[in-house]
Formats: structure tokens, sequence, C-alpha cells
């Protein structure tokens, strides 16, 4: 594993070393709450960033999100020359099947172009995304898309992963600048909602989670978005060189 990273495991086994304990019930519920910590800092502090190939589907044009998903970063095609090209995003792209379309006025100075699911007016001005068009739908978990250029066939997708699901052993990891946090994380939790913790002890471990927290988030400030896609990238069919 790169010196960038730990694993859950090390960090679990390390606060139990520390805490004096070995057992395989205090491990497992330990790594329980890391996965937990794990996805939060993940969210808003480390935003762990994986870049994916995916195949669009012909018949709906949409992909299926991964199960990590959390926020997409970019979406592109890639392009003959080795580059990435992004498509724009588009709010008002319709996600209701087979939705109709109004009648245009017969005087209009307008003409109606119904394309590939998408309605739009031509006439009004405005520039256009020449690779296409995209909207998330959360509700059934894809992304549809709208190309002007053709029918699109693979999508780079570059997002946010909540660093654990699908994913097991040594593969759930935190970077080593939120380790820390993490163990924090695990240790606050694991005497929350204990009885014999005084109630001091219990603000106290709050405390040092959420300073942690934020001198992760420092520095990971200057940890760019390319370096985690270079420690974090899937493999591409053809692969854009960062």
């Amino acid at each position: 594993m790169s010196a960038q990273f730990v694993s859950l495991e090390d960090v679990v086994n390390e606060l139990l070393v520390d805490e004096g304990k070995n057992t395989q019930a205090e491990f497992l519920r330990y790594y329980n709450i890391g996965l937990r910590g794990l996805k939060e800092l993940n969210f808003d502090v480390v935003r762990m960033i994986k870049a994916v190939e995916l195949a669009v589907d012909s018949a709906t044009n949409t992909i299926t999100l991964p199960t990590d998903y959390v926020k997409f970063v970019n979406i592109a095609v890639l392009g003959s020359d080795g580059e990435l090209h992004y498509l724009g995003r588009k709010e008002r792209l319709n996600l209701v099947t087979g939705a109709t379309p109004p009648t245009p006025e017969s005087d209009s100075n307008y003409y109606d172009n119904v394309d590939e699911g998408v309605y739009g007016r031509y006439g009004f001005g405005g520039g256009n995304n020449a690779n296409g068009y995209y909207r998330e739908n959360l509700d059934n978990d894809t992304i549809e898309f709208s190309s002007i250029t053709g029918q699109l066939e693979n999508i780079i997708l570059e997002y946010i992963s909540d660093g654990s699901t699908g994913v097991t052993g040594d593969d759930i990891k935190v970077h080593t600048y939120a380790q820390e946090a993490l163990a924090s994380f695990i240790y606050w939790k694991s005497i929350q909602r204990k009885r014999g913790i005084n109630a001091n002890e219990k603000m106290f471990a709050r405390k040092e989670f959420y300073n942690q927290k934020r001198l992760a988030r420092a520095r990971m400030n200057t940890f760019t978005k390319a370096e985690a896609l270079q420690a974090t990238r899937k493999a591409f069919k053809q692969a854009p060189k960062l």
C-alpha cells in the first residue's frame, strides 16, 4: 500500500494496542465504528476521488452509478487525443420517460427540435457543449445523457467515493493525513453510550475528534485533485495521463 494511505485494519489495531485491548469482539466493534467514521471523513475532509470508465446503456442513454458513489467531480468522454472532454450539466434535461412536449404556436418564429429525449427550441441563441449534456438522477441511481454528437458509448466518471462500499481488507483505507481523525472518531463513538464513562471524558473525546478533523482538512487542502486521482485511479482501457 502507498505511504499516502493506511488501512482501516491498521488504524483499529493501533488503537486497540494503545488501549490495551486485544479481543476479537473489540476489534469487530471498533472496525464497524471505523467504517462509519471513514464515510464521514470522505464526505467533507478526505474526499477520496475515483475515476472509472462506464459503458452507456444504449437503450436508456444512462450509466448506473457505482455503489460507493457520493458525488460526481467530472463527467467526460475520452477523446482521440487522449484527453478528457467534459460534458455540460443541464438541469432542464427531461427525466420523465415518454413525456410529450407542447405543440408550438402556428405563428411562431422559432422551430422545435426533439432529439434523443431532449426538447429544445432553436432561435433563442446561446452556445452548446459539443460533447453533450448530462443530468444526475438519484432516484434511479443513474446519470442520464443527451448527446448532440451521436450515441455516447463510454463515459469517464470522476467521483467522490464513500471509501468503503464494495471493497474489503486493505482496500478500505484512509489517507495518512486523516489517520488520527479516524482513530479519534472510533474512540469517541466507542465510549459515547457507555454509562461507566464520565461526561467529561466523552466531551474531551468529542472535542479531540473535531480538532483532528480540522487538522486533517487543513492538511488535505494541500492535496490536489490530480494527486488524489493519481493515487486512486482505476485502470482504463485507454487511460489519459495526468
